[in-house]
């Protein structure tokens, strides 16, 4: 088995009004607390039509995240990382703006025009790539923790993901990104 050493970073800066805790209002936290609500529910239809938890990818290299629903919000995260998967936990009314929340766990708002169809998955920890969807199978490689893989297809508690080296299935639960 091979070791693959490539860690995927995903180049998020936080800025300094949020690590001082400045920019999350009163209104932001209680929004916390119903995205949390209604994460642990069942999928839903939100107002784009389509289902509520899901992932996305980020469309392009810089996206904004910001405390609230709108272009006066203050940024509070700026994502450097295109196809850098993330959940939508809740949409707007006027179908325009997506709550979303990334690997790290972090909640912010994101224009609608800034995501596409989720088409990668991050390792959650080290990965393990079978041959077959078994744990019997042959290994092929390890992924260490943080690397950004292509989701080809999941079957059941399974996902075959390729990187630039290996493919192989791993576990759906070690993956970050993979369908709900």
């Amino acid at each position: 088995m091979r070791f693959v050493p490539r860690r995927f970073g995903t180049s998020i800066l936080v800025l300094a009004a949020i690590a001082a805790g400045s920019a999350l209002t009163e209104s932001a936290k209680a929004q916390d607390a119903q995205d949390t609500a209604s994460t642990n529910a069942e999928a839903r239809v939100g107002y784009s039509g389509q289902s509520v938890p899901r992932f996305v990818a980020l469309k392009k290299d810089k996206v904004f995240g910001r405390a609230g629903p709108g272009l006066e919000d203050p940024v509070v995260v700026i994502y450097r990382r295109e196809g850098l998967p993330v959940k939508v936990i809740a949409e707007t009314p006027d179908n325009v703006w997506r709550r979303i929340e990334d690997q790290d766990g972090r909640r912010v708002w994101i224009h609608r025009a800034m995501l596409a169809d989720n088409e990668h998955a991050i390792t959650r920890t080290t990965a393990v790539l079978f041959a077959q969807p078994s744990r019997e199978a042959l290994p092929r490689a390890r992924l260490e923790e943080g690397v950004m893989a292509r989701l080809e297809n999941c079957e059941g508690e399974w996902c075959r993901v390729r990187t630039d080296d290996f493919r192989g299935w791993t576990n759906r639960g070690l993956l970050w990104g993979s369908p709900l």
